[in-house]
């Protein structure tokens, strides 16, 4: 029998933030679609619209930011990054892209309509 090498791969604390910043987009375009669902009650009775914009403005600059952090780790250290890394963060700008322009979409609606109507 033969004995088990040990793995020599290792789960680094810079892979697990690339991919915390690769699905912060998601979870905020999710919560925001949820948010604003749930909210959407209590502002026809209240009237007040400014809810919709903090739920979408904080969804919003949550997936921009991720997406600008993916960017910094995907340009920077291009030399001695594994590429796997570099994939991760490329993975996590062209999502925190997707979901900022979905954002914008759910955002439209609540602009230009009353959530009443």
């Amino acid at each position: 029998m033969t004995a088990a090498k040990p793995s020599t791969w290792r789960v680094e604390r810079e892979d697990l933030l690339l991919w915390v910043f690769a699905f912060t987009p998601v979870l905020a375009w999710i919560a925001a679609q949820q948010l604003s669902f749930l909210a959407a009650r209590s502002i026809c009775t209240s009237e007040h619209r400014w809810i919709l914009y903090l739920v979408m403005g904080s969804a919003f600059a949550a997936a921009v930011s991720a997406g600008a952090v993916s960017w910094t780790k995907w340009k920077g250290h291009a030399d001695g990054i594994p590429t796997y890394r570099r994939f991760i963060a490329l993975g996590g700008v062209l999502l925190a892209a997707f979901c900022a322009v979905s954002i914008l979409s759910l955002m439209i609606p609540a602009a230009i309509h009353r959530p009443c109507d």
